[in-house]
């Protein structure tokens, strides 16, 4: 239990971190889009894309700030309550979870391949830049999956 506790200091530590650095990053761009920073542009399109983006940017940094919060308040509790740092190790570590979400990961990436080429041959009719694009991700993630592969088969 205790290098449980330990991996839940640093997830702690490194949570911290990411709420800082997205807290900073919601303020950057909030001020700019105020007008405050306008050298916070994206470098194409116009004024209409320009604030597009800087308020995706914003409300992506504030979402993932959220959920790094709710991580943080539940680990910091856990670490303070016997009872709640058991309920929390037992569901990061049980076995038949942990087997559906690998699972359901494996069957996700099969997925998001097939529908990658097929996103490849219909984006081939509108737009090449998007189809090359589409192909380079599904490229990408093919070598990240065939390395992970070998490294997984020697590990076991």
């Amino acid at each position: 239990m205790d290098n449980f506790r330990e991996k839940l200091r640093i997830q702690n530590l490194i949570m911290a971190i990411g709420c800082f650095v997205l807290a900073v990053f919601c303020l950057l761009f909030t001020a700019g889009e105020a007008g405050i920073l306008p050298f916070l542009t994206p470098a194409a399109g116009d004024s209409h894309w320009q604030s597009m983006w800087r308020g995706f940017v914003t409300g992506a940094s504030f979402a993932i700030l959220a959920f790094l919060i709710f991580g943080l308040v539940r680990n910091t509790r856990a670490l303070h309550n016997e009872k709640l740092l058991k309920k929390l190790y037992i569901k990061e570590h049980d076995e038949r979870s942990i087997q559906v979400w690998t699972s359901a990961r494996a069957a996700a990436f099969q997925a998001f391949l097939l529908l990658g080429l097929v996103a490849i041959v219909a984006a081939g009719y509108f737009s090449v830049t998007v189809s090359l694009t589409i192909l380079g991700c599904v490229w990408f993630g093919s070598i990240v999956a065939l390395l992970f592969k070998v490294y997984y088969s020697k590990k076991f």
